[in-house]
């Protein structure tokens, strides 16, 4: 329904656009100023280049891709704040798990070039690992906060909770900073 909606408007703009510049073209009036015409593609035009265009910092490539589990509870803030950690010692670049769970393709193309992923888990239920294996992702390197003794719900987020999962990360992946 949307698609026909903003369908209708694109030939609604184009027809005023086209009705104006003939209108200009036959009065010499100034129509075409309050409704500019909208080119039309046609077989001179070429398309956009694929690559056009800066990808945000967020979803360019990367060797080593943390994906952290920032869920709702204590231990998901604290996986959250060790990826950003890493993330900013230069260690690997955070992404987006809800992006590879919703498939966005720039995510998995950058996910699928890393050479090294790292998923953390806040709690046992190990989202971050579900996540990426249901995507297809099978060689990745996880860390799951409650096998470091942090409980959920219990564990308050505090400074040294979160070296001691940069430390552990920084373990389990073979090109990290010191």
């Amino acid at each position: 329904m949307a698609s026909d909606l903003n369908r209708r408007r694109f030939l609604t703009n184009v027809a005023t656009g086209l009705a104006a510049s003939a209108a200009t073209q036959a009065t010499g009036s100034a129509l075409a100023a309050e409704a500019p015409s909208i080119p039309i593609p046609d077989s001179q035009t070429k398309a956009a280049p694929s690559n056009a265009g800066s990808q945000p910092v967020c979803c360019g490539s990367a060797a080593q891709i943390i994906f952290p589990c920032s869920g709702s509870a204590d231990v998901g803030k604290i996986a959250d704040l060790a990826a950003r950690k890493l993330m900013e010692e230069g260690v690997g670049k955070m992404s987006c798990l809800a992006g590879v769970g919703g498939r966005v393709k720039v995510i998995m193309e950058t996910t699928q070039a890393a050479q090294t992923i790292l998923a953390i888990d806040g709690c046992p239920l190990q989202c971050a690992r579900n996540t990426l294996e249901h995507a297809g992702f099978t060689k990745f390197e996880h860390l799951c906060l409650s096998d470091l003794g942090m409980v959920k719900a219990k564990t308050p987020v505090t400074d040294e909770a979160v070296a001691k999962v940069v430390s552990q990360a920084k373990a389990k992946l073979p090109k990290a900073a010191s």
